[in-house]
């Protein structure tokens, strides 16, 4: 085989490489190339587009720069005139070549944009999601009801995310939405999905708020529309009525401590805003906006000293008796 004919082969082979490197990440890379929405798969395609043509462009480049570095090799040593003026077609292909190349680029962005952003509606499902330091409170208007840290919707319903910020800037991302959207205090932000597969999903805050940002995780929830529907109708309801003398001593410490002044628990005294709504608290998996499990040595501690779990969670210490910290645990675990 000629130099010109290894040179030629080398550069497929390195093409292929990189595109099946590029394809097999879609399948088995990370979680932000797996969407489970038609908006994330558009974004997901146009980054696959942009990589595969970047590699082919570089190939190109460096393909055409080794066959001028060795066919045109040792000629400046003999004085050879080697000037950009004689080609002039060549010099038109490399100008209007990456011009159109840019315009269809251009074209499939806006395309992707039309996509992602875009109006949901009325029968759509409408959550208002507020960061705060350093937890996730998700509000469904329409439905009356309020949780935090685990978002629940329901598969192939189109969904509209209304985001903001209560205290400092937070940014909502789920890798496999395929995309992530800023809360910021004072602004709403809108980021519209679909996801179209059941399954437990997280995501985390992208933007350094404080202390404790590492420890602000989102747990998505996607369950078919009678799960979801199921969901709702036990979430409106009021928090549970105590079915055990030791979970109604907790309810009542509870509503006699400083408790009430941060949590809300619906159809009690409890009614505080600055803190995540307890009503069905036990149903959640997890403490702390997803840093441990939803366990009863988990809440007993989390109770006693949130901040051995959590540095500097804003939460304080309690000083309750064992007694107590069994009481308020079974109150609180019983609230599904």
């Amino acid at each position: 085989m000629t130099r010109r004919g290894r040179l030629r082969s080398a550069c497929l082979a390195g093409v292929a490489l990189l595109t099946v490197a590029a394809i097999t990440g879609c399948s088995a890379g990370p979680e932000g190339l797996r969407p489970i929405s038609p908006e994330g798969r558009s974004v997901r395609n146009l980054f696959v587009l942009l990589l595969v043509l970047s590699a082919l462009a570089i190939c190109g480049v460096a393909a055409v720069l080794a066959y001028v570095l060795i066919r045109y090799r040792g000629r400046g040593e003999r004085g050879e005139p080697g000037g950009g003026g004689e080609h002039p077609k060549v010099q038109i292909a490399w100008t209007v070549a990456p011009l159109l190349l840019f315009a269809a680029l251009t074209v499939l962005l806006v395309r992707t944009i039309d996509d992602v952003d875009h109006p949901v509606a009325a029968s759509g499902l409408r959550v208002e999601v507020i960061g705060h330091q350093w937890w996730w409170e998700f509000r469904y208007p329409d439905l009356d009801v309020v949780t935090a840290n685990e978002l629940y919707v329901s598969v192939g319903r189109p969904m509209r995310l209304d985001l903001t910020g209560g205290d400092v800037i937070h940014s909502f991302w789920v890798p496999q939405f395929g995309w992530k959207m800023d809360a910021i205090p004072g602004r709403t932000t809108h980021l519209s999905v679909t996801v179209d597969q059941a399954g437990t999903y997280l995501g985390a805050c992208t933007e350094f708020c404080g202390a404790e940002h590492a420890g602000m995780l989102i747990r998505v929830v996607a369950e078919p529309a009678d799960q979801f529907d199921a969901w709702v109708q036990a979430q409106q309801q009021p928090a549970a009525t105590p079915q055990s003398d030791v979970a109604q001593s907790g309810q009542n410490l509870f509503l006699s401590s400083t408790c009430v002044n941060c949590h809300s628990i619906r159809g009690t005294a409890a009614n505080g805003t600055v803190a995540p709504d307890l009503t069905h608290f036990g149903s959640r998996t997890t403490l702390g906006a997803g840093v441990v499990a939803n366990t009863p040595d988990h809440l007993r501690t989390w109770i006693a000293d949130a901040g051995s779990i959590k540095p500097a969670v804003l939460m304080p210490s309690y000083d309750f008796t064992p007694d107590q910290l069994d009481a308020l645990v079974a109150y609180l675990e019983s609230l599904k």
